[in-house]
């Protein structure tokens, strides 16, 4: 865990670099609704694993005292998810990491991805987002990030569960439906079989066949469409 400033606010983060590279390229990590737990800490270790500079910025900062996690909905905005991933970008960039970063996500971190790639589609290469049910639901001001696609210049990756309820397969059907309209580059694969966390495997619903696809398929995306010499 490392200090992180967000604005005029001190939040923390849980970050990992790789060993043995001296500009490694980056990932942002949106976390799940469990926030920085056991599998938040495993995904940015098995990032750095893979060669990248990982960092989860702790969402949560925005809770009073004595909230918790599950009255989120109270406290969190799109609108402060962005400065959240403005400050890790910028600490990102402290490490001199190479070529722009990617921003991934689970469950809220899912649909907090689409939000923060159409809110700042300048500063990333990438997203990869799982099971982020809620696309077509404000969380503050701003409309909802389905409904901002249209600012979509990254290529983005969905994976989903078909026995997903939230998000239901009609919703990101609605979804590929709405960048498919919009001429937007992505891809969308769901697992048969495979419930809402499927890839948690610290979580009752890990299906380790779901999980093992979509994260080599993930990691091959963002080696794709990072443009940085080690993985050209």
């Amino acid at each position: 865990m490392i200090p992180l400033q967000i604005g005029s606010t001190k939040a923390q983060a849980y970050v990992a670099l790789p060993p043995g590279q001296a500009r490694a390229p980056g990932v942002v990590v949106s976390f799940h609704k469990d926030g920085i737990d056991d599998f938040t800490r495993w995904l940015v270790d098995e990032l750095a694993g893979d060669g990248f500079a990982a960092i989860a910025p702790d969402h949560f900062h925005v809770l009073p005292p004595g909230k918790g996690p599950d009255e989120r909905r109270d406290y969190m905005t799109d609108e402060q998810l962005a400065l959240d991933f403005r400050a890790a970008v910028d600490w990102l960039k402290s490490k001199n990491i190479a070529g722009k970063p990617a921003l991934i996500g689970h469950c809220m971190g899912g649909r907090a991805t689409l939000m923060g790639l159409v809110a700042d589609p300048d500063i990333w290469s990438c997203g990869c987002m799982w099971y982020g049910g809620g696309v077509f639901r404000k969380m503050g001001k701003a409309s909802p990030p389905a409904e901002l696609a249209g600012a979509l210049t990254v290529p983005v990756v969905s994976f989903n569960g078909s026995e997903d309820t939230h998000p239901s397969p009609e919703e990101m059907g609605k979804l590929d439906a709405r960048l498919n309209e919009l001429a937007k580059p992505h891809e969308f694969h769901r697992y048969q079989g495979a419930d809402h966390g499927f890839m948690n495997k610290f979580g009752d619903a890990y299906d380790v066949a779901a999980h093992k696809d979509s994260w080599a398929k993930a990691v091959a995306f963002m080696r794709r469409h990072i443009a940085v010499p080690q993985f050209s």
